[in-house]
């Protein structure tokens, strides 16, 4: 498979994405919306891409294997500096003298401590209300409900 042809539109007012790329592969098959970006850590090929419905982007066609986009990549960018006369790589490079890092300083090794647990108190028997409910009279028993049903509606309504 060979790239027969690579059309690139440069974009002048935006400051990552450069320009748009169409290539056409052995004359009868096109990719076009290739985004031509270019950050600090150097530039790269944005292949085109659709929303899906969950709202993350897919890529409709790239490339599947390194070779492969190592070669498009060269053609587009070899196409983008012939048209535009601008090497990229070159709008974010930052001249970095020796002297002006801070020290470094080599950090030991890291700890590996367990985590402390928390330890849950034993329920003791005498804690529960183990009273059965037949021996409540009528109006005890309606007190608990409704105390039961008190504490149920607080937790549904604060999340408790």
């Amino acid at each position: 498979m060979q790239i027969t042809e690579v059309n690139v539109t440069p974009i002048n007012n935006e400051k990552k994405l450069k320009g748009f790329a169409s290539i056409v592969f052995d004359n009868c098959f096109i990719v076009s919306d290739i985004k031509i970006i270019e950050t600090a850590r150097g530039a790269f090929l944005s292949m085109p891409s659709k929303k899906a419905a969950n709202g993350k982007f897919r890529d409709v066609a790239h490339p599947l294997n390194g070779e492969t986009r190592k070669m498009i990549e060269e053609r587009v960018f070899e196409t983008y500096e012939t048209v535009t006369g601008h090497q990229l790589g070159t709008d974010f490079a930052v001249e970095v003298e020796a002297e002006s890092l801070p020290d470094t300083q080599e950090l030991g090794p890291v700890e590996n401590k367990p985590e402390p647990r928390l330890e849950a108190e034993p329920v003791l028997e005498s804690d529960l209300d183990l009273e059965p409910e037949k021996d409540l009279e009528p109006e005890e028993k309606a007190d608990k409900e409704s105390a039961d049903t008190s504490t149920l509606l607080s937790v549904k309504e604060f999340g408790y």
